[in-house]
């Protein structure tokens, strides 16, 4: 059989006319064909019918998290009755308790978007994309750019869901998208997804664009690719899966390449266009590193040269059971797990089909970037596990792991109670992440 790869349905045409007919029509399903396993025959929902069934699971999966994260706001007093709360007094209204949300990064991204980059240029670390659309809600919306940036996360929350969910279904089955789309929002930092950061938003662009790549829609991905490069710096790494997912796609064979490649320039456009404004308005257009100075981003270093530190802080740390100390244990454990779980992704029982591989690039570079730069604090990797949040692939490898009920059990009840726990450590007014 000729070695050439037979595509996923979707695959662009100039790619499945690159592949002979009659060996398309001889593959049976699971068969492979130079390597790659053969498409299964176009049968099945439309592609509409798909992401109204993607929709639902998404919708739905939103619903029951907004429905815990009411809950977990209500009873986030609870504990300190008799005490003085860091957070103050119970709320006394629905209002009140929203203003509950209004923490830590938060406030920079209000200030960007009610005044821009010039009432505090330390601003300029936080990526634009996230407060322009704030501002932009702002003008529609009633309650304020607090109300405005609550709702654009949580729109882009629900779209990170949907999107997520459409990606595993077409990679794995409806089963496996339906936990892949649920461990993602149960994950400890899952509520990150509905507060007033950039997170859901990031995600929703990252996930579409790499759906995109899977698709053949090199054009759409490369400009959501863009737009996650204006939202966070991590955007710019789309650009490592878009090369490897099209060479892929093209038969590793320069002879194959497209004038479509050129989509690949918009990955950076984003970047490239905040570095443009701080160039005009502050002379620099890596004035964002400057500001990053300002929380102990400073320099680079070996991945494993972080985590040797983080353990011996850990082993060193007196108290042992200090907040800080649970912080640096919570960051580790999920680094060595996303590193587990990316290696399984591609070794063992669980690992995803070799054409997916292009999401083990992306979230391997996610992954790498606070390991390479750290934070010269006493908690070097703080907020990690947040970022494992755009990791994808390794959410894809829990799914199936999650085929085996104890398992799905044991993560859930585990990930969902760490959740609701530090949901009050938050709203309490302390640091999470």
């Amino acid at each position: 059989m000729p070695d050439e790869t037979l595509e996923l349905e979707g695959a662009p045409p100039a790619v499945r006319a690159a592949i002979p007919a009659q060996a398309a029509e001889d593959a049976a399903p699971g068969e492979t064909v130079g390597g790659e396993h053969a498409a299964p025959p176009p049968t099945g929902p439309s592609g509409r019918e798909r992401w109204r069934q993607s929709f639902i699971v998404g919708f739905w999966t939103w619903l029951s998290g907004l429905a815990l994260y009411a809950v977990v706001t209500f009873a986030a007093w609870v504990p300190f009755e008799g005490l003085a709360a860091k957070a103050g007094d119970p709320p006394d209204s629905v209002s009140v308790a929203l203003d509950a949300w209004n923490r830590w990064d938060t406030t920079w991204y209000l200030i960007i978007a009610d005044t821009g980059y010039h009432w505090d240029t330390r601003a300029t670390a936080f990526w634009p994309l996230y407060p322009m659309t704030v501002r932009g809600a702002n003008a529609v919306l009633p309650g304020g750019s607090f109300g405005a940036a609550l709702a654009v996360s949580l729109v882009c929350c629900l779209a990170a869901l949907v999107v997520t969910h459409r990606l595993a279904a077409e990679m794995m089955d409806e089963r496996h998208a339906r936990r892949a789309a649920f461990y993602l929002l149960a994950f400890p930092t899952g509520f990150y997804l509905v507060a007033a950061y950039n997170e859901s938003m990031f995600i929703a662009l990252a996930v579409g664009s790499l759906y995109c790549m899977r698709r053949g829609h090199w054009w759409i991905a490369g400009a959501l690719a863009g737009l996650a490069g204006a939202t966070r710096m991590a955007g710019i790494l789309l650009g490592a899966a878009f090369l490897y997912e099209y060479l892929r796609q093209h038969g590793w064979s320069p002879r194959r390449i497209r004038w479509d490649a050129l989509s690949i320039a918009l990955v950076p456009s984003g970047l490239a266009a905040y570095m443009f404004y701080l160039q005009q308005s502050f002379g620099s257009a890596t004035h964002f590193m400057q500001s990053q100075k300002a929380w102990f981003h400073d320099g680079y270093q070996a991945p494993w040269t972080t985590i040797g530190q983080v353990a011996k802080m850990i082993h060193d740390w007196t108290p042992m059971f200090s907040p800080d100390n649970f912080r640096n244990v919570a960051n580790l454990a999920t680094a060595l797990l996303m590193i587990a779980l990316l290696t399984l992704a591609l070794v063992g029982p669980w690992k995803l089909d070799p054409a997916d591989r292009y999401l083990v690039v992306f979230a391997a570079l996610t992954l790498a970037l606070p390991l390479i730069s750290p934070i010269h604090s006493h908690y070097p990797l703080s907020s990690l596990w947040r970022y494992s949040l755009e990791c994808t692939a390794a959410f894809f490898v829990l799914a199936k792991m999650g085929r085996n009920a104890t398992f799905d059990k044991f993560f859930t009840m585990g990930a969902v109670g760490l959740q609701g726990a530090m949901i009050i450590v938050f709203l309490q007014n302390n640091f999470v992440a």
